[in-house]
């Protein structure tokens, strides 16, 4: 069974959400047309600062944008601005080695984060 990539997740979900190309645009500050593209395959998808407003405007959870996005991207963005420790707690993640156990703990922990942020 295909992955349903980004940007079939985005105009399904905008569809469902009797949502316009030109409101998708307005929230993110880019045009229609731009939209449009990424709806079809010839951008890629939106950078990971947009997908928050993304996210709302078409009603679909952050993570999953997020998680296509990345997928699509064949890469996980980094925020330029992050702080060396958390540069450093990411690249210790991508290596490996953490227990379930030490999974859910970190996991609960940026959920808690991600819900003050939104």
């Amino acid at each position: 069974m295909a992955t349903e990539s980004f940007g079939e997740l985005i105009r399904k979900s905008r569809r469902a959400n009797n949502k316009s190309l030109q409101d998708v645009a307005d929230a993110l500050g880019v045009t229609a047309v731009y939209v449009s593209e990424v709806e079809r395959g010839k951008r890629p998808p939106f950078v990971t600062t947009r997908l928050p407003a993304l996210a709302q405007v078409i009603n679909v959870d952050f993570t999953a944008l997020l998680r296509a996005a990345w997928a699509e991207k064949k890469m996980i963005e980094v925020d330029p601005s992050s702080s060396d420790k958390q540069i450093e707690a990411l690249y210790a993640l991508a290596r490996g080695g953490h227990s379930e156990e030490e999974l859910d703990q970190i996991l609960k922990i940026a959920a808690r984060k991600q819900k003050e942020l939104f």
